[in-house]
């Protein structure tokens, strides 16, 4: 009899912008890589996190993903895909090279962003590991284990699962620390049990640094914020608005106002967008609209700048019905997985995804932002003065998008859009 064999693979990833006491505008901005070693971004990638934003965007509702955690797990788990699961994979993610290829793409772009540990204007930090079943010791697949460890950077751990909850604390832990403690409990007791010693892949992404330019929290003040692009006075909330004038890259179109905001590690920065019509702009999203913002982004200019302070957090956990819309199906069907670059399936035993989730967490403050997302994939095994004439005013007191974006490769690592922000604490 074949035994389908529960594989867990979980991803976190974590980006954290906290801010010191001290302003260090004055910094002079750091050297951007040569082209050579920025050329090693997704860039065939980048269409997905698109499609899979059109799945998930229900009008009037937030959205904040972390395209770059669930690229990574999918990336890890395509590396031990084969056959036709393979295939329908790499269609949706746009990978362009074989499970046994695509992973070096994976490891050049990771070695840009370590880049920036290095350099120290930041906490950063990318960690990776393989939580394996002991009862797997002999099936898993020696040549993966080493892709993970060579491309990946993988620790490699061997664990009981028949001891679910010690397993799962493990992991919880594992993970917590590497994360700095934002993300906790990603793993389940029930998880472990069900998984019928599988195994779990992790992956997570912490990043902390101020902002370049802090707002002055003596400007903060309650204004209103409103829940539509309309700006209909019976529908909206109270939030602190944080305000500060300074030099920030700028653009205006007919259907938007765009600013970029730096932290102290000058690749990192975060770009927020008014549309004129937040639905119809959301349910347009693409890479190419996207790119274009980045694009029509110059030189700094002076702008008043009106942010309100705000958390969200959000979960989506129903993920394996969107990656079926977008194409992928094999990989969810227990009879016709090919997950055998990964596990032995001489055995009998066979890998099938049985879940994905993925969890984000986003605040913004005035001295930085904090930014969480983890991706589970589980397979089966104020009052505005008169502005100045050259002075422009961005006031995001209606929905917006925000994105956390690698500067040097134009990564996106956060997408949101910002309906309902919550306050902080």
């Amino acid at each position: 009899m074949i035994r389908h064999h529960k594989l867990m693979l979980i991803l976190v990833v974590l980006l954290s912008m906290f801010a010191c006491s001290k302003n260090k505008a004055e910094q002079a901005p750091e050297a951007q890589p040569s082209s050579e070693e920025i050329s090693v971004n997704m860039a065939k990638h980048l269409d997905f996190p698109f499609n899979l934003w059109k799945n998930l965007n229900v009008e009037g509702q937030n959205l904040f993903i972390s395209p770059t955690s669930i690229n990574l797990a999918m990336g890890m788990a395509y590396t031990g895909a084969r056959g036709n699961t393979a295939t329908e994979i790499a269609k949706v993610m746009g990978y362009t090279e074989s499970p046994k290829e695509e992973h070096t793409k994976f490891h050049q772009s990771l070695q840009v962003l370590e880049e920036i540990k290095s350099r120290k204007n930041a906490e950063f930090n990318i960690a990776n590991a393989l939580f394996n079943a002991e009862g797997n010791k002999d099936l898993l697949v020696p040549e993966y284990s080493e892709v993970l460890h060579k491309s990946f950077y993988s620790e490699l751990f061997s664990l009981d699962f028949s001891q679910a909850q010690k397993t799962a604390d493990f992991i919880n832990l594992w993970v917590e620390k590497q994360t700095n403690n934002r993300i906790k409990n990603i793993v389940s007791e029930r998880q472990i049990a069900d998984s019928n010693d599988g195994l779990i892949l992790v992956n997570s992404i912490y990043f902390k640094s101020d902002w370049l330019q802090q707002f002055p929290a003596e400007n903060t003040i309650q204004e209103r914020f409103y829940t539509s692009s309309q700006k209909d006075p019976d529908h909206h909330i109270i939030l602190p608005m944080m305000k500060q004038q300074g030099s920030f890259p700028y653009a205006q179109t007919d259907d938007c106002k765009i600013v970029e905001l730096p932290y102290v590690e000058r690749e990192i920065s975060m770009i927020f967008v008014i549309p004129n019509d937040m639905e119809k702009i959301s349910a347009e999203l693409d890479y190419e609209l996207a790119q274009s913002w980045i694009e029509q982004l110059g030189r700094p200019e002076r702008v008043m700048v009106f942010i309100p302070r705000f958390r969200i957090e959000d979960t989506y956990d129903k993920l394996v019905g969107n990656f079926h819309k977008l194409g992928i199906n094999d990989a969810f069907n227990a009879v016709s997985a090919d997950f055998s670059g990964i596990l032995n399936q001489n055995s009998g035993q066979r890998l099938f995804i049985s879940d994905i989730v993925h969890k984000t967490f986003l605040e913004v403050t005035e001295t930085g932002t904090e930014a969480a997302a983890a991706t589970q994939i589980g397979f089966a095994k104020t009052s505005l003065e008169s502005p100045q004439p050259d002075l422009h005013v961005f006031r995001a007191d209606q929905p917006f998008f925000c994105m956390i974006l690698h500067r040097p490769t134009n990564e996106i690592l956060f997408l949101g859009k910002i309906v309902k922000p919550q306050k902080t604490e």
